[in-house]
C-alpha cells in the first residue's frame, strides 16, 4: 500500500452527531470518529447503532474517514462502524504486533462481507504506552495494513507516571524516536511538536501552525487535532 499523507486528522465524537457535521465541513483531510477516547460508556451502544449514518455525514465534505478504537472494543467497534466510505481505523493504545494482525484479519473479514474493495482499509496505530512505544518496530511491520504511527503523550505520561505534572514537553526523544521507527518500517509518522503549554489536541490556531511547521522539519507529515479551528494551520503547515 501507498503511505498515508494527509495533513490533518480532525477527532470526533461518534456520539455527537452536530460535532460530526461540522468535521465533515471543516476542511479536514481526514475525519477520525472517536469511540473510545471521548465517548461516555453509557453512550457506546447508541454511537455505535447510528454509525453509518454517522460515516456518511463526516465524508459529506470529501473527507476520508476512519474509526478510532482499541483493542479491547475492537471487535464490537469495528463491526458496527466499518461500512464503505470508510478509509481505515485508528488502533489507540497498541501495544503489540498482535494488535495489528487481529484487527487486520476482522478487517479483512468485514470488507468480504460488506463489499469494500479487498485490503482498502489502513491501519495507523497510536503508541500511547510504554509497552506500545517499546514495541513500535514490531506494531509497524505486523501488517502492510499499517500505513502510519502517532504517540500519544499525555497517555504515555500517565502510564509511565502515578502523578505527571508536565513532563509532556520533555519528551522530545520520543517524537524523534517515532520518525526513525517509521522511516525504517516505510510508514507515515503523525504528529507534531509542541511547546509549553500547549496540550497539542487543544492548542490554539497559532500555535498549533507552529507546531505543524516544526513537525513537518523533522520529519511529520501531518497530525491529530480535536478542533475544527486547528484544520487549517494543519493543512497549511503540511502542505
Amino acid at each position: 500500500m501507498p503511505i498515508e499523507a494527509p495533513r490533518s486528522w480532525l477527532i470526533v465524537p461518534a456520539s455527537k452527531p452536530r460535532e460530526i457535521a461540522l468535521a465533515g465541513r471543516s476542511g479536514a483531510d481526514v475525519v477520525v470518529l472517536d469511540f473510545v477516547e471521548f465517548v461516555a460508556d453509557a453512550l457506546k451502544p447508541a454511537a455505535r447503532e447510528s454509525a453509518r449514518s454517522a460515516v456518511e455525514a463526516a465524508r459529506a465534505g470529501g473527507a476520508r474517514v476512519y474509526v478510532q478504537t482499541t483493542p479491547d472494543f475492537m471487535n464490537a467497534d469495528l463491526r458496527a462502524a466499518v461500512w464503505p466510505g470508510v478509509a481505515g481505523v485508528v488502533i489507540s493504545r497498541a501495544e503489540s504486533p498482535g494488535n495489528m494482525t487481529e484487527a487486520a484479519v476482522l478487517l479483512r473479514e468485514l470488507e468480504r462481507e460488506r463489499g469494500i474493495a479487498p485490503d482498502a482499509l489502513r491501519i495507523v496505530a497510536a503508541l500511547e504506552t510504554g509497552r506500545g512505544n517499546h514495541a513500535a518496530h514490531e506494531i509497524a511491520c505486523a501488517s502492510p495494513r499499517v500505513t502510519a504511527i502517532t504517540l500519544g503523550r499525555a497517555d504515555l505520561c500517565m502510564d509511565l507516571r502515578p502523578e505527571p505534572s508536565g513532563e509532556i514537553h520533555l519528551m522530545q526523544y520520543l517524537m524523534q524516536r517515532l520518525i526513525i521507527v517509521a522511516g525504517a518500517a516505510g510508514v507515515t509518522p503523525l504528529g507534531a511538536w509542541w511547546r509549553a503549554p500547549d496540550r497539542g489536541l487543544l492548542a490554539t490556531p497559532e500555535n498549533t501552525r507552529g507546531a505543524a511547521e516544526r513537525g513537518r522539519a523533522i520529519g511529520f507529515r501531518g497530525a491529530m487535532c480535536l478542533r475544527t479551528d486547528q484544520v487549517a494551520p494543519l493543512n497549511d503547515a503540511y502542505a
